[in-house]
């Protein structure tokens, strides 16, 4: 009976474990997200506040890397610097709009075709093998995407799903490849803090030219959201030390399932039959990935 139960067992990955529960965290960090902009937050005053309220912290984290900081090259700044633009400023403002125009179950099903984008920029940037296996899973990602965005017989794109799959490409590049490139090189600690302390001045001069810079109406949730968004980022950072990217994007698709299981009671949120189809395919092919070992 023992030898049995032993069989049985699952032996998952520090790459999974992290990416698991990075994708539980993502999920709440959504609900918190659009729960704010419900309240009339605006898009341009959630992104810059969540940043500017996690600077202390980051700086912080870097007193300790003193050494390290002095050893990085120009190549890593750069990784840095474009982790900043892309992913702090970025991300960060196209993930507040796409959730200001989209329910949050749509965003966090469409924002899965994030794999798509990341297994091509890992092919090319980091030269991870384009397999059979990674042509099925994210063929299947595709065809979810597009039963996802039908609504009724026609392929209609709203204003929420252009800066999801925009979000998308976005995350592929600056937060998987960028970040990988920059685990690769140096610790998690100071890829995390450099990269978002490098977005800092940018992001404030966009939200400055936005009227961003202005006492939020929902403080307490901001801050709350901005220390969610903290850990999410160390987790990050982890996930890319012990797994591709590749690997990384797909376990992320257990963020949809954990926003439904959220977001339909909460927000009263609800999806198509046709919606829900697409919706399962995604995360097929999301969870397929551990049992494939890709």
């Amino acid at each position: 009976m023992y030898n049995c139960l032993n069989k049985m067992k699952i032996r998952l990955s520090k790459g999974f474990i992290f990416a698991f529960l990075a994708a539980l965290t993502w999920a709440v960090s959504i609900i918190i997200a659009k729960v704010i902009l419900q309240r009339g937050e605006t898009a341009y005053v959630l992104a810059f506040w969540t940043a500017i309220l996690a600077v202390p912290y980051w700086i912080y984290t870097l007193l300790g890397k003193k050494t390290e900081i002095k050893k990085l090259t120009k190549k890593d700044y750069s990784i840095l610097f474009w982790i900043g633009i892309i992913s702090t400023v970025g991300v960060g403002l196209t993930e507040a709009l796409a959730l200001r125009y989209s329910s949050a179950v749509n965003y966090s099903f469409l924002i899965r075709t994030v794999t798509l984008f990341t297994i091509i920029f890992a092919y090319f940037f980091l030269g991870e093998k384009l397999t059979t296996k990674k042509i099925i899973l994210a063929t299947l990602l595709l065809i979810g995407a597009y039963l996802l965005t039908l609504k009724g017989e026609k392929l209609v794109l709203s204003s929420g799903d252009i800066f999801t799959l925009i979000e998308a490409i976005l995350i592929a590049f600056g937060n998987n490849v960028l970040g990988k490139m920059a685990t690769n090189r140096m610790s998690t600690t100071i890829s995390a803090a450099g990269g978002i302390l490098m977005g800092i001045i940018p992001l404030t001069i966009v939200s400055y030219f936005n009227h961003a810079i202005i006492i939020p109406q929902s403080f307490g949730l901001i801050i709350l959201l901005t220390i969610i968004y903290v850990i999410l980022t160390k987790l990050r950072f982890l996930v890319y030390k012990n797994a591709t990217v590749s690997f990384a994007t797909m376990v992320y698709s257990f963020t949809p399932v954990f926003v439904s299981l959220m977001a339909i009671p909460l927000l009263g949120e609800g999806m198509t039959v046709t919606q829900i189809i697409g919706g399962v395919l995604i995360v097929i092919a999301g969870v397929s990935v551990e049992k494939l070992k890709i």
